[in-house]
């Protein structure tokens, strides 16, 4: 083998180890590239984020100065009240914002707290007193450092402002400030589990952080941060590993004047790259395999040199190299006889691709034996294949898409370069073949979601747009260009929009938008749409503008009509005015029927007196005057007249009282149960001395009511107890207070007595329905009623429930206060 021959195949081979080192560094390269790109948009992110929240934080500290200012003015105006007005601000303020507000005098002590136990009773030694003192005249806001509070139960600031009288300093007036607090709102953010929002004191000192916040209090960041080593910047970004945690990580942070505090957002590079990892690790693997298949080939053709160099044979060696080039492509190639129209070469990519096991199965297939019956577009593949093999003929080369079919009948999508060639005089085609089944399904779901995204748009009613703001360019989705009633071929402009909005809104909605872009925040608006015709719609328009530095870039938003809705809720608006009127006409209605139905009842039951008593007296003097002319049936009849009588007589005063009580003025005050049940008790067992009853009453029983009304209620109550065990030799009587699941507190009294069927417990509260017979048991069926009558004018309930033979238990619940 001659020198040239030997050389050949070292070349080859270096060639292929140098090919593979540079695809190697290529991929390492373009990864590295990707990944920084990534870190560099999470700059930007973070960048945004730290300036949104550092305009969440100046809210904050606007809130905390503006109460600061209104307690230092309500302290000049004089110490009385003040303690009122303190307690106001820190109810007004958000929960466990604030621990407590104090003033300190011109000597650094504490001459007002709003804590009940003051925790300090100076503070002229405190380094945030001495700065205000020695600066009283510019009146500012300052911060304090960490300090660990029993009272916030952590870490917490103090924030002051200097009180002066007549140009000199006469104290301060200061919020302690709970930093766990603050740290809450910065996780409001919602970050990764990794990333960090950060509150930083002008000095370096950390003020809250969302992870780690206890073992942050206490420590600075290093000394060589940007926003310590530039005082004058505002915003900037960096990229370090965490002091705390040691986690890599891209910081934006934000300045805020004029406080100088910096909130800094921390995203980590491994939350950022987690998208990445597979991608690139896929990447690599494939990398790797094109390395493996470049050193096969490789080796593969320094193998067949060698054998070409043996052989000396510079046909066989061009062969090698054709060899080269054909098989180790990892596109599919065949070559198609163009008179026979049927496949005579392929290369192994073409099997996989292709679908078939073995290089004699796919050869001496024609193009239609693997291609689909009809191509995407609806034409038939051999109508199309023939246009194709006429355009190869005519320009020698042609690309395309094409939809093949494989053995088992599975369909893919390939892209193809189809090129005519001739060898020894045989005319030729090669096909080379990518399979980009992949990239169309990818592509299809992209138009799938954009149509789902423009018909989701459609029937919200919700459209998006978005401003250049350096070319002043507009673009609409569909959807606004019907809420606008403009044609899509109009080009849209600012102007555009803003003469559709309604005149008298105009200047709400400019005036917004530009707020938003000073002040770098979200802006949300409600206006109207004047259309051509005069038709007035209204809309919700709502949006953002992204920033690069101090820079505005872009402006982004939706825009939804909500024109139904504002109809709808001007129809239930005034539906409910309507209602709200008739409900106070028919309030008034019942009240005025009510009282003259208990007007007609104390009437009636008023004049039905007299001829009773009349009755009465006469069937007495009957009784006692013509005993002696009467038979044992007129005495009889006698005394059931003289029963009768006296039994409605009782229903007549049960009656009056239930109009009195429908007509007596409430007055609540605190009203002590267990000393009337006691009280009641006791009247009870006086009127019957020889009667045994257990009474049992739970003691520290107590309700805001009437206290009139109430006894009204215990004696009908304990009462009918004492009526319906007045059979039993061991009788028991409860007065018991319980507290039900819902945490509203019942009372209850419970006897052993004779109890009634809960069939007819419907007819407990109502006047005059009895469940026992007269002679069983006396009564005119009004008590029960009458308690009804009395808990549901305080806004309770009550209710009963018995068994025949063996009590009833009658609960009543009371509102609190």
């Amino acid at each position: 083998m001659s020198n040239r021959a030997r050389l050949v195949p070292a070349l080859v081979a270096l060639l292929t180890v140098v090919a593979a080192a540079f695809l190697w560094w290529q991929s390492e390269r373009s990864q590295a590239l990707v990944r920084e790109q990534v870190l560099l948009q999470a700059e930007k992110r973070s960048m945004h984020l730290a300036d949104a929240m550092g305009g969440q934080v100046s809210g904050l500290l606007t809130t905390l100065d503006l109460q600061l200012r209104d307690l230092r003015r309500e302290w000049l105006r004089g110490p009385l009240g003040f303690d009122e007005f303190a307690l106001g601000v820190l109810q007004a303020l958000p929960p466990d914002f604030v621990s407590h507000v104090s003033v300190a005098n011109a000597n650094g002590y504490v001459i007002y707290d709003s804590l009940a136990t003051p925790i300090a009773t100076f503070v002229g030694d405190r380094a945030h007193f001495q700065a205000q003192r020695d600066a009283a005249a510019q009146d500012r806001l300052l911060i304090s450092q960490p300090v660990q509070s029993r009272i916030a139960a952590g870490w917490a600031i103090v924030v002051n402002r200097p009180i002066v009288r007549e140009g000199v300093f006469d104290g301060t007036v200061q919020l302690v400030v709970s930093t766990d607090f603050i740290a809450r709102r910065l996780a409001a953010l919602q970050l990764s589990e990794h990333d960090v929002v950060t509150l930083i004191a002008p000095d370096g000192a950390f003020l809250a952080r969302t992870l780690d916040h206890q073992g942050a209090m206490g420590n600075s960041v290093p000394a060589d941060r940007p926003f310590l080593t530039d005082r004058t910047a505002l915003s900037g970004s960096f990229h370090t590993r965490g002091l705390l945690d040691g986690i890599p990580r891209t910081y934006g942070w934000h300045r805020l004047r004029p406080s100088g505090l910096v909130v800094a957002i921390g995203i980590a590079d491994e939350a950022v790259l987690a998208p990445l990892v597979p991608a690139l690790e896929s990447s690599r693997k494939v990398t790797a395999a094109l390395i493996v298949l470049l050193l096969l080939s490789g080796g593969l053709i320094i193998a067949l040199l060698l054998r070409v160099g043996r052989k000396a044979s510079a046909l066989e060696a061009s062969e090698v190299l054709r060899l080269r080039q054909f098989e180790s492509s990892p596109l599919g190639m065949l070559v198609m006889d163009t008179e026979t129209y049927r496949f005579v070469d392929c290369n192994t990519a073409a099997l996989r691709i292709y679908g078939f096991p073995t290089r004699e199965s796919l050869l001496s297939k024609s193009p239609l034996d693997v291609s689909a019956r009809v191509q995407p577009d609806g034409r038939s593949s051999a109508e199309k294949g023939e246009a194709y093999f006429e355009q190869a003929h005519r320009s020698g080369a042609v690309v395309f898409e094409w939809r093949h079919r494989r053995p088992d009948g599975s369909e893919w999508d390939g892209e193809g370069h189809l090129m005519a060639f001739e060898l020894a005089g045989r005319p030729l085609m090669q096909f080379t073949m990518q399979d980009i089944t992949l990239r169309k399904r990818t592509e299809a779901a992209l138009q799938e979601s954009e149509t789902r995204l423009k018909e989701a748009q459609r029937l919200a009613r919700v459209g998006s747009w978005q401003r250049d703001l350096a070319t002043n360019e507009l673009s609409w989705s569909d959807e606004i260009f019907r809420i606008f009633e403009v044609e899509p071929a109009v080009k849209p402009t600012y102007k555009t929009f803003i003469t559709s909005v309604h005149p008298d809104d105009r200047a709400l909605v400019s005036d917004a938008y530009q707020r938003s872009v000073d002040a770098r925040e979200t802006y949300d608006l409600a206006h109207r749409l004047l259309m051509a015709d005069g038709r007035v719609k209204h809309v919700r328009v709502s949006g953002f503008t992204e920033f690069d530095g101090d820079h505005p870039m872009r402006s982004v938003g939706t825009v939804q009509d909500i024109t139904e809705m504002h109809t709808a809720e001007e129809a239930l608006k005034r539906l409910n005015e309507e209602l709200e009127l008739r409900v106070a006409e028919r309030t008034r209605e019942m009240s005025v029927l009510n009282r003259e139905l208990e007007a007609f009842a104390y009437s009636v039951s008023h004049d039905l007196r007299t001829p009773l008593r009349s009755i009465d007296g006469f069937a007495s003097l009957l009784a006692e005057d013509c005993s002696a002319a009467l038979n044992e049936d007129g005495k009889s009849y006698v005394n059931r007249i003289r029963t009768s009588s006296r039994r409605m007589g009782r229903l007549i005063s049960d009656l009056l009282t239930l109009a009195h009580l429908s007509r007596a003025e409430l007055r609540r005050e605190p009203v002590d149960l267990t000393r009337i049940g006691y009280s009641i008790a006791k009247e009870l067992a006086a009127t019957d001395p020889g009667r045994s009853v257990q009474w049992r009453i739970d003691e520290g029983m107590k309700v805001t009511a009437d206290p009139g009304l109430m006894r009204v209620v215990l004696q009908n109550l304990l009462g009918n107890a004492w009526k319906y065990t007045g059979q039993l030799p061991d009788a028991v009587i409860a007065f018991t207070r319980a507290e039900r699941a819902d945490g509203a507190v019942e009372f209850c009294v419970r006897d052993n007595g004779a109890g009634f069927d809960m069939a007819y417990a419907d007819q407990l509260f109502e006047p005059f329905k009895r469940l026992h017979a007269h002679h069983e048991f006396e009564g005119s069926g009004v008590g029960l009623a009458t308690v009804r009558r009395v808990i549901e004018r305080h806004g309770g309930r009550v209710s009963g429930e018995g068994t025949v033979g063996h009590g009833a238990a009658f609960c009543f619940s009371m509102p609190e206060g």
